[in-house]
């Protein structure tokens, strides 16, 4: 009676095994098993293989399991019979489906939740061999399963995503593991690939341009009175541009007392690029000519507006202004009363970071101002509002018929990070 016993504890015992042991690979996340293929103990890649042959893994693990059960509820039926009789089987099967539901699923499964990477590192040889051993047996009842799984089930199951991503970010972020700039800088990173060049360009209504028979002389106190570095210079209109004036050649003949020369022989050759360029190619595009200008075009080959590195790099880090400039530092600033003042041109791409949004709109729309429009229908005008199921937009203030800021109350209070 002692062996049988000590057998059926035996048996009790590697139940809780294959079930810690399952629960255990099953809740690693992708990151963990990245970090185990990356380790440099052979055991961390063993478990890392494992952990991404899921089927093969959980196949070997359940006929493990089983065995041990079915061998467990065996011996305990055998001891039953011989010990107490028929009558008193029921009762074994009860006591025998109690303490393997405590002590072989629930309590190790509970265990392996917590401590589910170091299980995975003690089990990852034992479970390898036991594949190795089982794998005529496994092999037969994977192809199986696998079959009629099929039937069901047509779509395969993404491990990763860029949502996925973002919520981990979110998760990270709430519990402290990251700030919340970076986990702002993160989602902007992610994002930089869906911005095209319109969203972030400065409006041709707005472009400070020199005509480009202006003499250096002529062209000096304009170009200091901007305070840009690089200026666009158009033949005719200034609806064509045909060169960059850069500041710096500018002064440099300025020194060499060239004043008569006109700034069309200075200037450089411009970049040209349509306005659904994306933002990450104008990037490269900027580093490989090494002009930090382009002018944007838009379908019909007209001027649309011009978009420099700096507006680039702000879609990254946010505002950036120099020592001569004024403004706010942010597009979007919280005020006392629970609202937020939106400048018009801010992107809706940050809009929908910023306060967590998911808002429907054209591919066309790239800017707040204009979701406002296209929600409108019609040529804004200050004072109106628009009413979402985010929140109430508000016009500020416009210039001509463009949109210059608006006023945003939240459905929810929003909390400022």
């Amino acid at each position: 009676m002692t062996s049988h016993l000590i057998s059926i504890f035996i048996l009790i015992f590697l139940s809780g095994i294959f079930s810690g042991t399952e629960t255990a690979f099953t809740s690693l996340s992708f990151i963990q098993v990245k970090e185990l293929e990356n380790s440099d103990r052979k055991a961390a890649k063993v478990a890392a293989r494992l952990a991404k042959k899921s089927d093969v893994l959980l196949t070997t693990i359940l006929i493990g399991n089983n065995l041990v059960n079915i061998a467990a509820s065996a011996m305990v039926t055998t001891l039953t019979i011989d010990r107490f009789g028929n009558q008193a089987i029921g009762y074994a099967t009860g006591i025998l489906t109690l303490i393997i539901l405590i002590f072989a699923e629930i309590t190790p499964k509970q265990i392996a939740i917590v401590n589910s990477k170091q299980i995975c590192l003690y089990m990852a040889y034992p479970i390898y061999g036991l594949t190795m051993a089982l794998y005529p047996l496994v092999f037969i009842i994977k192809g199986i399963s696998s079959f009629i799984t099929s039937v069901f089930v047509k779509e395969k199951r993404e491990n990763i995503s860029l949502e996925g991503i973002l919520h981990v970010m979110d998760v990270a972020q709430d519990q402290g593991i990251v700030e919340d700039y970076e986990s702002n800088l993160v989602q902007r990173v992610f994002r930089f690939d869906d911005i095209d060049v319109h969203t972030i360009m400065t409006h041709r209504t707005d472009v400070f341009s020199i005509d480009g028979r202006t003499k250096v002389k002529e062209a000096l106190p304009l170009v200091v009175q901007s305070g840009y570095s690089r200026i666009p210079i158009f033949e005719g209109t200034p609806e064509h541009i045909v060169g960059v004036l850069l500041t710096r050649d500018l002064l440099d003949h300025v020194i060499g007392e060239h004043l008569e020369l006109t700034v069309d022989q200075i200037a450089v050759d411009p970049i040209f690029v349509p306005e659904t360029r994306k933002i990450h190619e104008m990037f490269s595009l900027f580093k490989t000519r090494k002009l930090h200008l382009a002018t944007v075009m838009d379908e019909y080959g007209g001027l649309a507006g011009i978009v420099t590195l700096e507006d680039v790099i702000e879609e990254l880090f946010g505002e950036l202004y120099d020592e001569h400039e004024t403004g706010t530092l942010e597009r979007i600033i919280p005020t006392l009363d629970d609202s937020f003042t939106i400048m018009g041109e801010t992107p809706i791409q940050q809009v929908e970071d910023y306060f967590d949004l998911d808002m429907e709109h054209s591919r066309h729309v790239g800017t707040i101002s204009g979701y406002i429009t296209e929600q409108l229908g019609t040529i804004p005008e200050e004072g109106q509002i628009v009413e979402t199921e985010w929140g109430i937009f508000k016009i500020d203030s416009m210039q001509g018929n463009r949109i210059l800021s608006l006023i945003f109350l939240p459905m929810e209070p929003h909390k400022v990070v």
